[in-house]
């Protein structure tokens, strides 16, 4: 669960700091809810994995949420942006259907998150000790 705890805090930053960097903060007169849903799954994860490094008797819970928020949110724009390349029709402007690395790495970040997901349903959280040793 250590590794699950790390890739938190960095897919934390992925959907954050990727959505503004990749869009611009101008993409919300275009997009407003893909920019939300993004934040909103970035603040998620980061504050599931801040609870998880204090040992929160919470923290199992926020990470389960956190991932699952995340592996939904990613499966829509993943299995869209593919089925629009497999049958080469664009459903949508912004998602030009020859941008193979799109869907690429779509589908690299939708894995994750469904790994992690299952990964931390199957984890039982120690409430007496978390990733470090030390006492919640």
């Amino acid at each position: 669960m250590k590794i699950v705890s790390i890739v938190t805090y960095i897919f934390s930053l992925v959907f954050i700091a990727g959505e503004t960097l990749r869009r611009g903060i101008g993409y919300f007169s275009v997009n407003a809810t893909t920019m939300v849903e993004d934040y909103v799954c970035g603040a998620l994860l980061l504050l599931a994995a801040v609870l998880w490094s204090k040992g929160s008797k919470y923290a199992h819970k926020y990470m389960i949420g956190a991932w699952g928020y995340a592996a939904g949110g990613m499966l829509v724009p993943f299995f869209a942006h593919l089925e629009a390349y497999l049958r080469g029709v664009q459903i949508r402007s912004d998602h030009p259907i020859d941008d193979v690395n799109s869907v690429i790495l779509k589908g690299v970040i939708w894995s994750i998150c469904v790994i992690c997901f299952i990964v931390t349903l199957k984890t039982k959280q120690d409430l007496s000790l978390n990733d470090k040793g030390a006492s919640a």
